[in-house]
């Protein structure tokens, strides 16, 4: 439901008022225009009409100011939007509203490639333009920017590249390319670990399958659809499919059953038919039927993860017994990991040979519980005795079914994924692990005394997480605060151009491991939920965590020096366990008020708390 104060265009459209629009857009075009604070602050919110209206009027020579990864997004958003609704017979218009989009896209590559980041809104822009110039038959256009999305590094988001790759081959297609179509497309099915959607698995079946037949393949599509059956997704139009075409494959569902399919095929088909057929005769029991069909599916899929037909000993030329792969971080998600891969290479007696993208290696420096291999070399994880597929988190999955009454904490939640129960579960160390080397003290060591601050209590304090929504909005006022008295080491991963107070130090150009070295170092961390929480538990760093939409008491439940501060006693919807897509439910907007909620001498009066019971350590060894 969508409160009063919730504006939106559809609602001025519903309101069947021509006048009505018209009179708003003097004053979305007129407020804020010349202000690059106020353009960033729409486009967090989510304001893309808006936002777009108003970056249009900027002279292109006058844009720098304005250019950031948010910015450009919901520029990108509200002119895609604006292009599809303008009639097909306004040529002019839609190619003049073509030609803003792509030099906006084209800037804003030229912007990452500047700031050497390539973020997540970056790769949604070159998949939605890509989409729509496939929508238009710009098939040579549309080919190039899925190529620029592969070239800028667009497999660092598993949710994301496979979809720039599906387009891409669509675009093969119909170019009549159907080798090359089949080609990239099989590729990317045998690698169902980079893949981190399992609602894009019916699309690919669909496509290579049509593929394979134009190439001379039939045998393989038999093979996608019982797979595609098997695999756990929830649209049922799509099963149904998939089911009507394995009965028209082999002329009837008896002789299927009756047929050379294997057991475990047959029996998948068997429950997709019996129940389809069904849930066409049982009325209002369809959905009983339906549910119990999919509860089946989930079951077969999740819980008997990679087991080899029989096999007991790494398939030759693997040396693997176990392998987990994890296409995408985030660093949160990976120190939480820790813990079940610690209990399962307990379990097993070996090292768990854990697939990962290169740029992640650090974080398991000197973690004897696994052996790293780099997702993106050439791997067969079904060669794998017992394969663990966390591309498909199984953290999203559990907390999106229980949502908003989240039971688990993800470390408890990734064990289980990986195998680790009963006993084992119950045994294990939930503490995340990872190790500083010598290298890391004397580095941390060396910082703080050139710094000369450790004469005074050391404050860290993460300034944003991954995600905006959830982001403290009272940063500068809380680092003010807490410099009057003390240290701040001031952490992020982007360049900080603020905070020019006495007694702030920023650590913005450091790496990941250096950045933990600091963070061992400091004697409070103040941070929102992000990586920060769980590596300060691992370091044995006291932290004060910062909760919102997600719930502190579940992700923190584990960390005895952790002391989580939220809004629920002001706002009882805390925690709804929103995402970055979802708006919030009370405003309509990307930011969490209920963040705000969070007083700066809140937070502060329990960084004193616990600085109050920790006394100074001595300055180390010149």
């Amino acid at each position: 439901m969508r409160l009063p104060w919730s504006h939106s265009r559809a609602a001025v459209n519903r309101a069947g008022s021509t006048e009505m629009e018209t009179a708003r857009r003097p004053e979305w075009t007129e407020v804020g225009d010349e202000d690059p604070a106020a353009l960033e602050h729409m486009a967090l919110n989510g304001q893309s009409e808006r936002v777009h209206a108003l970056f249009k009027r900027i002279p292109p020579q006058d844009r720098a100011p304005y250019l950031s990864p948010c910015v450009l997004r919901q520029v990108l958003v509200g002119g895609l939007a604006a292009h599809r609704s303008l009639p097909r017979d306004a040529v002019a218009l839609r190619r003049e509203e073509s030609d803003f989009l792509d030099e906006t896209l084209r800037s804003f590559a030229a912007y990452c490639g500047r700031t050497g980041i390539a973020p997540r809104e970056l790769f949604r822009s070159f998949l939605d333009w890509a989409n729509l110039l496939f929508e238009e038959n710009r098939l040579r256009e549309a080919d190039e920017y899925c190529e620029l999305a592969v070239q800028s590094g667009v497999s660092s988001f598993p949710d994301i590249s496979p979809r720039i790759l599906v387009q891409k081959a669509a675009v093969l297609a119909a170019r009549g390319d159907d080798e090359a179509a089949h080609a990239l497309l099989s590729a990317l099915y045998q690698r169902r670990d980079l893949i981190a959607d399992r609602k894009l698995i019916p699309e690919i079946v669909f496509a290579l399958g049509r593929a394979s037949l134009l190439t001379g393949r039939a045998a393989f599509l038999k093979r996608l659809l019982f797979d595609g059956l098997g695999t756990f997704y929830t649209n049922l139009e799509e099963r149904r499919a998939m089911c009507s075409l394995l009965r028209r494959t082999y002329r009837g569902a008896l002789r299927l059953l009756l047929g050379d399919p294997g057991l475990e095929d047959k029996l998948v088909f068997a429950a997709h038919w019996t129940a389809f057929g069904l849930s066409s005769r049982l009325g209002t029991l369809r959905g009983t039927v339906e549910r119990a069909l999919l509860g089946a599916v989930y079951v077969n899929h999740y819980w008997r993860p990679g087991r080899s037909r029989g096999r007991t000993q790494p398939a030759a030329g693997t040396g693997h017994s176990v392998l987990v792969t994890r296409a995408m971080g985030g660093v949160g998600d990976l120190l939480m990991m820790t813990p079940g891969l610690h209990a399962l290479r307990l379990k097993v007696g070996e090292p768990v040979s854990l697939a990962v993208p290169r740029r992640y290696f650090p974080l398991f420096e000197g973690n004897a519980d696994v052996r790293l291999l780099d997702i993106r070399a050439r791997l067969d994880p079904a060669a794998c005795p017992q394969w663990r597929n966390q591309t498909d988190c199984p953290a999203a999955r559990t907390e999106a079914r229980q949502a908003p009454r989240v039971r688990r904490n993800r470390i408890e939640i990734f064990a289980r994924g990986l195998g680790v129960r009963g006993r084992a579960l119950w045994r294990m160390d939930r503490k995340p692990r990872y190790f500083l080397s010598e290298a890391d003290r004397a580095f941390r060591d060396r910082f703080l005394r050139e710094r000369g601050i450790r004469h005074r209590h050391i404050v860290g304090v993460q300034l944003r997480a991954d995600e905006s929504y959830r982001d403290y909005p009272r940063m500068p006022a809380l680092v003010e605060l807490l410099a009057r008295e003390h240290a701040v080491l001031l952490f992020d991963q982007r360049p900080i151009d603020e905070y020019e107070h006495e007694g702030v130090v920023k650590v913005d150009r450091y790496s990941l491991r250096q950045a933990f070295a600091l963070l061992s170092g400091c004697d409070v961390v103040v941070a929102p939920d992000s990586a920060f929480v769980h590596a300060s538990a691992a370091l044995d760093v006291p932290c004060v965590a910062l909760f919102g939409p997600t719930d502190g008491r579940i992700r923190t439940g584990a960390y005895p020096l952790c002391r989580f501060l939220d809004a629920r006693r002001e706002l009882r919807c805390v925690p709804c366990w929103r995402n970055e897509e979802i708006p919030c439910a009370l405003t309509g907007m990307k930011r969490s008020v209920c963040l705000g909620e969070i007083g700066v001498a809140r937070i502060a009066a329990a960084v004193e708390e616990i600085l109050a019971q920790r006394p100074l350590r001595a300055s180390p060894a010149g």
